[in-house]
């Protein structure tokens, strides 16, 4: 789980890297996303270069979200192949913070976890990865300016 740095950091909050799959380290995270009457617990993998978050289809399920009342859009791989993805936006806590992101949901995506991409999340944290020491910081931004 992550852990929370003094108050003089502006509520930084550490998540150390987990294991994947295969056994490697990589910034994976926990968030929590609202089901209309408890907050459920997710990990997701912290991507910077993806522009979007993607949830599995499944989670949206969870989350009592229909995916065909969604707007169908699809989204290139960076193999050149396309997805189809159902765009919505979901109240979700992250490192501490309560927000509507938007969040994309796909029955086909085959990476084997759901991906924290950069829109929303990246312009309310500043995000540090530290491989060497296997943590990811999040610094929540002050966003009244």
């Amino acid at each position: 789980m992550a852990t929370r740095s003094p108050k003089s950091a502006l509520r930084r909050v550490e998540f150390p890297y987990l294991k994947d799959a295969i056994g490697h380290y990589a910034p994976i995270v926990y968030l929590q996303t609202w089901t209309g009457n408890r907050w459920l617990y997710l990990q997701a993998y912290v991507d910077s270069g993806a522009s979007w978050t993607i949830f599995h289809a499944d989670v949206a399920e969870l989350l009592k979200i229909k995916l065909t009342a969604r707007q169908r859009r699809y989204m290139l791989l960076g193999n050149g192949s396309a997805i189809p993805i159902y765009f919505t936006r979901v109240r979700v806590r992250f490192a501490g913070v309560e927000f509507a992101a938007p969040v994309g949901f796909s029955e086909v995506l085959k990476v084997g976890f759901n991906l924290l991409g950069r829109a929303e999340f990246f312009s309310r944290f500043v995000m540090c990865f530290n491989d060497r020491a296997r943590v990811l910081t999040a610094t929540p931004v002050n966003l009244r300016h």
